[in-house]
């Protein structure tokens, strides 16, 4: 069984697109779990709408999001994905059976694509290749591998899934990367497909982490 969880933040614009994505996945996820991260617009009311489960918080940042999310979850294999994203119908289905099939697989990724979202306007440049999504979106995992690498850093906004990823790396965790396009990636301003200063700064934040840990063996 599956517990999606959607951090949430303003989302009311893409939400109700991203959430019936996921309500048209082959594999049936178990529960949807939307963190409404402090959202002022209709986040909440379209989430509920379309029958998730809406967890309320003040803002905090979609790192703190995903770990109230992960707190929530009931079930043994969680996915993520971003309020503004969408999946394949077939996404879950082709993760499930990779896990199925491998008992000492962790969690399986699989490829991304982006497109532009319409309020662009040519203003962006979208990347027309389709590429490994070593992302949040991309992943199904078990939900003892998420406990067991520990909580996504809230300090780390943009990166905290970046270091993550490399923790649970560093503690065992096995993951695989499907060909499959799995993940279909809005980009649009202000959303997490985009650069920003703060998020290039993660980015470096979590490359010391790494680092640091491969040098004192640190679980960290």
């Amino acid at each position: 069984m599956i517990s999606v969880v959607i951090p949430a933040w303003n989302a009311a614009a893409t939400l109700a697109e991203t959430l019936a994505s996921v309500a048209v996945q082959s594999l049936p996820a178990s529960e949807i779990i939307v963190v409404d991260d402090g959202s002022t617009d209709a986040t909440a009311e379209i989430a509920r709408s379309a029958g998730a489960t809406v967890v309320a918080q003040s803002n905090q940042g979609p790192a703190a999001a995903m770990n109230t999310g992960v707190a929530a979850a009931r079930h043994g294999l969680i996915a993520f994905l971003d309020a503004d994203d969408l999946w394949p119908a077939g996404k879950l289905a082709l993760q499930h059976r990779a896990l199925t099939e491998e008992a000492g697989l962790d969690g399986v990724f699989g490829h991304v694509a982006c497109f532009p979202d319409p309020a662009l306007d040519g203003r962006l440049h979208v990347p027309q290749d389709v590429a490994p999504g070593w992302l949040a979106g991309t992943l199904l995992v078990r939900r003892a591998a998420v406990l067991a690498a520990g909580p996504f850093d809230a300090a780390l906004r943009g990166s905290a899934f970046i270091d993550w990823t490399a923790r649970a790396r560093h503690c065992g965790l096995r993951f695989e990367m499907l060909s499959e396009t799995l993940l279909h990636r809005r980009i649009r301003f202000g959303g997490l497909g985009t650069r920003s200063s703060t998020r290039d700064a993660g980015y470096v934040a979590a490359a010391r982490a790494a680092i640091l840990r491969r040098r004192d063996g640190s679980s960290a």
